[in-house]
């Protein structure tokens, strides 16, 4: 095959396979521009040749040509502009975020049909479910994202049902300083700041921190307008007056790398604080709170060792510290969306129940060790053993009466994962397969009817399960890969689902763990001609699921989590990516997916009238797609302009199956628009951006048909040296 490089185009790339491809062309695609491994391509110009390096990290590589199914996400396109974690992920196929609000506003990320605590998330291979809304940071302290579909490997030592996602920080490899401010609609205020430095005897000391705020005071159309007297008189448009949002984390990371007796030993520390005011309730709008709010204080340490020996790589962490959440509920007033208030007739009353000041408190242990030998030079095995404790307690100040995990609650999850790793024909297959043992132990004290009597029970959990898979690629082409994944996994309730929050969700101690197996087919293509760079990639995917964990609001603003005996997913995703004269580029990506009922009756025995349905309240057809043109004006400096367009099709709140078709509530199709203008000079030290968000103004809505923010403008200045 022969391609054109972008930057001259005269110039010839002789036999570029897939992955030399994805590394020179694709932005967007897995490999850096700088890294470890070496490539010397000949280029013809005319009579001349030359030879120019390629550079490409090893682990990088490795993923995109195995049978796992993973996505690699760069971050260096969306660092100029106002994009977080969660919006750069959005772009990705098969993914499908969904936020119930605007700046610190619960999330709920679906991954081929499967979401929220069925995907597990990591920062540098650790378990981030005690780094609270990490997914908010901006894209300025990642490099890259790698985003597991269905199916994970033993590295990552997790229980994750449906898929998992791995933040990759930048590499301590040279000093670097990142500094950015960005303000914009809402009050919006957010600050960022990397440095690393790397000192003579290879000592590191890297500093990441950020910090954010905004009043979330958009407007939302349809709320209920109510008389004196709390009657509803129907609904007018009122902008949000107790929404805002601050939050401020810092990570200092300190050690030593290149060593011989290490790779890298550091330390790291922690700190996170955030207020969140509540609007209303996470399923309605109809309860609206002008004083409830809670704070949330996060002090972590954590230690990392790596060291790859001549056959024998080792690779280890530990992470111990605690979670404190206030809730504060402390107004016994009633609230109406204009922000007036009566004040209610009982003075022990709040305003989302009794009056209460209460703090839950997590002390959480985690720790992971993995060591991989290499048998042959094709073939190798790897261990690896995670353990993770939590211990949930509660103390209000304020009710009394509120026994809410005064007792300890606590979980312990360990996984134990084997893998064998095994290529041939030149590398050209690659196969894996492995299993894993899931261990599950903990006891809740949690209130329960006993003969009508609310009393305080004590269940004690323990169970066991066994998974594996298996993982298949072959590159049948230079320009062609086919690959394949299976795996029967399993997932252990986590503590809000079994434990309860002590706020919205009850506690349910008889909640099985999720069973699903899981069975990715995708292929990809690359191809081109005299000016342009193409790359084409489809996935189909099977999600067999048992046991499945839903959250029902069954009580007004309560709920629990429940499982469905049942669930079969199937769906397909597909990426496009089209790159002409180095100037422009285009990325469309569509994912359909059908979530149904396979659950013909409860596990009670009575006969499930939802089954064959349709799952509610997700989305089952979506896309976007994103046009980049960039141009070097005077000075070398440089311009890109960015477009971003999402779809995402109408779907049913509640069972397609139930209720008059005419009155079915339904959350209507969503189109919107994105502008993002950026502008480098000084040779990228110093950047600007200005970024305008649904940029036509539409409704969208999210869980639960709860209205988003509509248009937003963004300024952000960034420096990089």
């Amino acid at each position: 095959m022969f391609f054109p490089t972008p930057t001259h185009g005269s110039r010839v790339l002789s036999h570029v396979g897939y992955a030399l491809l994805l590394n020179i062309l694709l932005p967007n695609s897995a490999f850096s521009a700088d890294g470890k491994n070496k490539a010397d391509i000949n280029i013809s110009d005319g009579n001349e040749i030359e030879t120019i390096e390629v550079v490409g990290r090893d682990s990088t590589k490795a993923l995109v040509s195995s049978g796992f199914k993973v996505d690699v996400l760069l971050t260096e396109q969306f660092k100029n502009s106002n994009y977080n974690l969660l919006q750069i992920l959005q772009s990705s196929p098969g993914i499908n975020v969904r936020q119930s609000g605007g700046l610190g506003a619960e999330f709920n990320l679906s991954l081929n049909g499967l979401s929220g605590n069925q995907i597990r998330y990591f920062i540098d291979g650790i378990p981030m479910e005690d780094f609270g809304s990490a997914l908010t940071f901006p894209a300025n302290l990642v490099e890259q994202i790698q985003v597991y579909k269905g199916v994970v490997p033993i590295v990552l030592g997790s229980d994750a049902l449906g898929g998992a996602i791995n933040v990759i920080t930048p590499f301590l490899d040279q000093d670097l300083l990142d500094l950015s401010y960005t303000y914009g609609s809402f009050n919006t205020h957010k600050a960022s700041v990397f440095a690393l430095k790397i000192l003579d005897n290879d000592t590191f000391v890297r500093i990441s921190s950020n910090i954010e705020h905004s009043d979330n005071d958009y407007r939302m159309n349809n709320v209920n307008s109510t008389d004196e007297l709390g009657n509803i008189t129907g609904s007018m448009s009122a902008k949000r007056f107790n929404d805002q949002y601050s939050a401020a984390m810092i990570n200092v990371k300190f050690g030593v790398i290149n060593k011989d007796f290490a790779d890298e030993l550091s330390i790291g520390i922690t700190g996170a604080k955030n207020r969140n005011n509540e609007q209303h309730t996470t399923t309605s709008i109809n309860n609206v709170f002008g004083k409830l709010n809670s704070e949330t204080d996060t002090q972590l340490i954590s230690a990392i060792y790596k060291k790859n020996f001549d056959t024998l790589a080792i690779s280890a962490y530990l992470l111990t510290g605690k979670n404190e959440q206030l809730i504060n509920d402390t107004y016994n007033r009633d609230y109406n969306w204009l922000g007036e208030y009566t004040i209610k007739a009982d003075e022990l009353q709040g305003e989302l129940g009794t009056k209460s000041l209460f703090t839950v408190t997590d002390d959480v242990f985690r720790a992971n060790i993995s060591a991989q030998y290499q048998l042959t030079s094709d073939s190798s095995i790897q261990l690896s053993h995670s353990n993770n404790y939590l211990k949930k307690t509660g103390n209000d100040t304020v009710n009394l009466n509120n026994t809410v995990f005064s007792l300890p609650n606590w979980i312990r999850k360990a996984v134990t994962g084997l893998a064998f790793d095994t290529s041939a024909l030149q590398q050209e297959l690659k196969w894996n397969v492995f299993a894993k043992h899931y261990g599950f132990q903990g006891e809740i004290n949690a209130e329960q009817s006993v003969d009508f009597n609310l009393q305080n029970v004590k269940s004690e959990v323990d169970l066991s399960e066994m998974g594996y898979g298996t993982s298949l690629s072959y590159q049948v082409h230079p320009n062609w890969l086919v690959k394949t994944s299976y795996e029967l996994a399993y997932r252990m309730p986590e503590a809000e689902e079994i434990l309860g929050t002590g706020k919205y969700v009850r506690p349910n101690p008889h909640l099985k763990p999720e069973e699903s197996q899981n069975l990715n087919f995708g292929l990809l293509t690359d191809f081109s001609s005299q000016n342009t760079a193409q790359r084409f990639e489809a996935n189909v995917f099977y999600r067999d699921s048992s046991d499945f964990i839903r959250y029902l609001p069954d009580r007004i603003i309560y709920g629990i989590y429940s499982n469905l005996q049942a669930v079969e997913t199937t769906g397909i995703e597909s990426s496009y990516y089209l790159r002409f004269y180095d100037n422009y580029s285009l990325q469309v990506n569509a994912t359909y997916q059908d979530l149904i009922n396979k659950s013909k009756e409860d596990y009670e025995g009575v006969e499930d009238l939802n089954y064959g349905k349709r799952i509610p309240n997700e989305p089952y057809l979506f896309a976007n797609a994103r046009l980049a043109a960039s141009f070097e004006v005077a000075n070398n400096d440089q311009l890109s302009l960015f477009w971003t367009t999402s779809l995402i099709n109408e779907f049913f709140l509640n069972w397609e199956g139930n209720g008059d078709a005419d009155q079915k509530l339904v959350i209507p199709t969503q189109l919107t628009h994105d502008l993002d203008i950026e502008y480098s000079f000084a040779d990228g030290s110093y950047n600007v951006s200005l970024s305008a968000r649904n940029i036509f103004d539409a409704e969208v809505f999210d869980n639960f048909k709860i209205e988003k923010p509509g248009r937003a403008f963004y300024l952000k200045f960034r420096y990089l040296y």
